[in-house]
């Protein structure tokens, strides 16, 4: 008894020793390999570079394939390139790409590995072969194990390891941004989830050490953050309020912000030096330092938000595809009790960043799956996820154990709807009330589901106008 009593304390004091938030990260980018290894993407020609990603994509073919990044040659032959090209016409004749070249510059290491390689075993070196897919698959690895890991440095401050674990894998594949690693991993969203961690760790150590260098690399990482979403300037918030608890302190962020003027400064430089390709690019092509890629029509509507739906809506509400972060709200106000330097600029974000969202005139933003354009996010409520998780640690075990089972039930629930989705039991656009509750833990679709979805009406939502038509009209 005596041996045995001495084997369990000495499992415990290893257990103890075990550190779960590492543990947690190769686990759960070994789970999303896994998961776009058995989907095996980089066969299919019509998955990867597909969709949004032919725009943010084409700026590596054109200028490392083709060697001609105004794109003059698709003016040549329209049929042979209108599959992978989709340029809008300048006023100065000219052929533009529609998108800022952002996401380019973050596929950039994973396309020019690929091209050497294709180029070394004399494959097809015409950037949309199938080496071309799978680099971009495994860059997307490397790019959310970057960000856990820097997500996991900056939970640890505040943070048990075990709490910090569990955060890590309930931001992952307790999210829609588990979709966004494995069914649709070159567009935006992941990406911006590694720049949004990034800016905020070093938000959290330039506040501590007001380092020239840590300035450089924030205004890098802004620059970056802009040039891949542009909207996403709003973060800037994030860095303007941190540690800010009072409109005492506002003055106090003010004056502190004042005195360090030229690291401040070097924030706005190095972010500016981010845009200068994209500037140079725009004046090329249309005759202006300025230039939107998208139709005249497509715009914001400030007067008519759609908060409702953006966040409650079946279509596509956030809380409704990603229920967990009532959790994360949950925990924000948890933490403007403790910590409101922590929780205040993550609300005034929210603020700001939820009303943008919901103002644009497609509220749905296309297809995917659940409200794609809260993604990046996670980074920054991963803190609130902290604090509720870090509360329940703290309660008695009959409070404790029904909570955590909640939260596991929870992610297990948000994986099971991201494979509906893949099955298409959840519609990329269509869903309404009577749909969702017809496939409701139902996987694939069935019976008469295409007949209680209804579609918008495009045409009038691009005026601000909101109305729905039946799936088989």
């Amino acid at each position: 008894m005596n041996n045995l009593n001495r084997r369990i304390s000495q499992l415990g004091t290893a257990l103890g020793k075990l550190d779960f938030s590492l543990i947690s990260i190769f686990l759960v980018v070994a789970f999303v390999a896994i998961y776009s290894i058995n989907l095996s993407y980089w066969n299919r020609p019509d998955r990867i570079i597909a969709s949004d990603v032919i725009n943010y994509y084409a700026y590596l073919p054109a200028t490392f394939v083709y060697g001609d990044v105004t794109l003059d040659f698709v003016f040549n032959n329209k049929k042979e390139f209108e599959e992978i090209f989709w340029p809008v016409i300048t006023d100065i004749n000219k052929n533009a790409i529609r998108v800022t070249m952002g996401m380019s510059v973050m596929y950039a290491p994973a396309f020019l590995i690929t091209h050497a390689i294709v180029h070394i075993t004399g494959g097809e070196a015409d950037g949309f072969s199938w080496p071309y897919r799978l680099g971009l698959i495994i860059i997307g690895w490397v790019y959310l194990f970057l960000a856990l890991m820097m997500l996991r440095k900056i939970l640890l401050r505040f943070y048990s390891k075990l709490v910090t674990a569990l955060v890590l894998v309930i931001v992952v594949v307790g999210t829609n941004l588990f979709h966004y690693a494995t069914v649709e991993p070159a567009m935006s969203h992941a990406y911006s989830f590694l720049l949004f961690t990034a800016f905020l760790l070093l938000t959290i150590k330039w506040h501590e050490t007001k380092c020239f260098k840590t300035a450089i690399l924030i205004g890098l990482v802004s620059g970056m953050i802009a040039l891949v979403r542009p909207t996403n300037v709003l973060l800037g918030l994030v860095f303007i309020f941190w540690g800010v608890d009072s409109w005492r302190g506002l003055i106090t962020k003010f004056n502190l912000l004042k005195s360090n003027l030229v690291s401040v400064s070097l924030i706005l430089l190095f972010a500016f030096i981010v845009w200068i390709p994209q500037l140079v690019y725009w004046k090329t092509v249309s005759g202006s330092w300025f230039f939107v890629g998208y139709e005249d029509d497509a715009a914001f509507y400030f007067a008519n938000p759609q908060l409702i739906n953006n966040l409650f809506s079946y279509r596509k509400g956030w809380l409704v595809y990603t229920p967990l972060m009532i959790f994360a709200f949950v925990g924000l106000v948890m933490l403007w009790k403790n910590r409101r330097g922590m929780a205040l600029p993550i609300v005034v974000y929210s603020v700001f960043n939820i009303y943008l969202i919901s103002s644009w005139w497609s509220w749905w933003y296309g297809g995917g799956f659940g409200m794609r354009p809260y993604v990046e996010t996670y980074a920054i409520y991963a803190l609130g996820f902290g604090a509720f998780v870090d509360w329940i640690f703290k309660r008695r075990f009959f409070v404790k154990v029904p909570a955590l089972i909640i939260i596991l039930l929870l992610v297990g629930f948000s994986y099971f709807q991201s494979r509906q989705y893949y099955w298409g039991a959840i519609h990329y656009v269509g869903m309404t009330k009577e749909a969702y509750w017809h496939q409701f833990l139902v996987l694939k679709p069935y019976g008469d589901l295409y007949k209680k979805l209804t579609i918008p009406d495009m045409e009038k939502a691009r005026k601000g106008i909101y109305e729905y038509h039946k799936f088989s009209d």
